[in-house]
């Protein structure tokens, strides 16, 4: 229902988050990667009402802000021409 994944997505490191009770939270790393890539579903978690989901940013995604964006002025010389 959310869509899949992104670009950015490092899919090999989901965190499912699941509430055990009132006082404790369950923390289970899947690598959701893999799992597609070897087409075995035993990570396979179904999913419950209350379940958190985080997908963290990949790495190309986190340094992506510090690069310059390249554009048509790079490569226009007026000198050239």
């Amino acid at each position: 229902m959310a869509g899949g994944f992104n670009g950015q997505a490092k899919h090999s490191q989901v965190v499912l988050f699941r509430r055990k009770s009132d006082d404790t939270v369950e923390a289970r790393i899947l690598d959701v990667k893999q799992m597609l890539k070897n087409k075995t579903l035993g990570e396979d978690i179904h999913l419950k009402p209350g379940d958190l989901l985080f997908v963290p940013q990949n790495t190309i995604s986190k340094i992506r802000r510090h690069l310059p964006i390249p554009n048509l002025s790079m490569y226009l010389n007026p000198a050239q021409f």
